[in-house]
């Protein structure tokens, strides 16, 4: 009867672990933007599936931000602290952000290999 609070809580949970390490790194947003654009170059002549799924990424990346503000503007900053929906989101956009700098690394390292 009570293991949905029990699977909500886990995952509640686990999404705060996860966006962690994102609080630490200052800028985090920059970084992946960053990585973003260095991909990018490096894949323009190179994989053009690899380069629509960069694209695709870095676009819903900029949206769930956008949605995010836009959520913390509505709730308020000391609600949405402990407010499932922000902290999913705000776990949906460092997941994007962490899959924006592993591509880029990813491509660098294929570069200079």
């Amino acid at each position: 009867m009570f293991s949905w609070i029990n699977h909500n809580r886990l995952i509640y949970i686990l999404s705060n672990l996860f966006v962690i390490p994102a609080t630490f790194i200052p800028l985090i947003d920059f970084v992946s933007n960053i990585s973003f654009f260095v991909a990018f170059i490096l894949l323009v002549n190179k994989n053009i599936l690899q380069l629509l799924a960069l694209g695709i990424i870095f676009i819903i990346k900029n949206n769930s931000e956008y949605r995010f503000k836009l959520l913390l503007k509505y709730k308020g900053v000391e609600a949405s602290k402990s407010d499932y929906q922000c902290v999913y989101l705000y776990a949906w956009c460092t997941l994007l952000r962490y899959s924006l700098i592993v591509f880029a690394a990813n491509e660098l390292f294929l570069f200079f290999k």
